[in-house]
């Protein structure tokens, strides 16, 4: 009971994105203009920005789950890392992955190490239709740790 309940927290703290829902969304399909994500990027809701590009945009998370904790969008309308995978230029695909070295070394993240995740889909736990990759550290993420433990002691 104590590993399901353990598994089931983790599954609410690594699904749930800032200013989303915890319902989960598809991966694929029409993009949503009025997800969260979208209005940010219109400026509303505001948001503090720690990064931003012509492809990039990189803002604190509102309820982080490690001392640092930033989300970093496309700024192109992808729903999630199939599609941008499969249909975001080669500068935009470049640029994301560019920056988030750039976000992890503002953020002093580099010398002591991070987590970077992303959530596709429902079963992957995606609640906003947005493509966004989670930037955590401070402090040991241990996420990948903590699911092999449960693993093994259900075994």
């Amino acid at each position: 009971m104590i590993n399901k309940l353990f598994f089931a927290f983790l599954l609410l703290v690594f699904s749930s994105g800032s200013l989303a829902s915890n319902e989960t969304v598809s991966g694929i399909g029409k993009y949503d203009s009025n997800n969260v994500f979208a209005k940010i990027l219109q400026g509303k809701p505001p948001a503090k920005i720690v990064f931003e590009n012509e492809y990039v945009l990189a803002f604190e998370d509102i309820h982080p789950i490690k001392p640092v904790h930033v989300l970093i969008i496309p700024k192109g309308q992808y729903r999630s890392l199939v599609d941008f995978s499969s249909t975001a230029s080669d500068q935009e695909i470049i640029a994301i992955v560019k920056s988030m070295g750039k976000i992890a070394k503002v953020m002093g993240l580099t010398k002591n190490g991070f987590s970077l995740m992303t959530n596709s889909g429902h079963n992957g736990g995606q609640t906003v239709s947005h493509l966004h990759f989670h930037l955590l550290g401070g402090e040991p993420v241990n996420c990948e740790k903590a699911l092999r433990e449960k693993n093994s002691i259900n075994h």
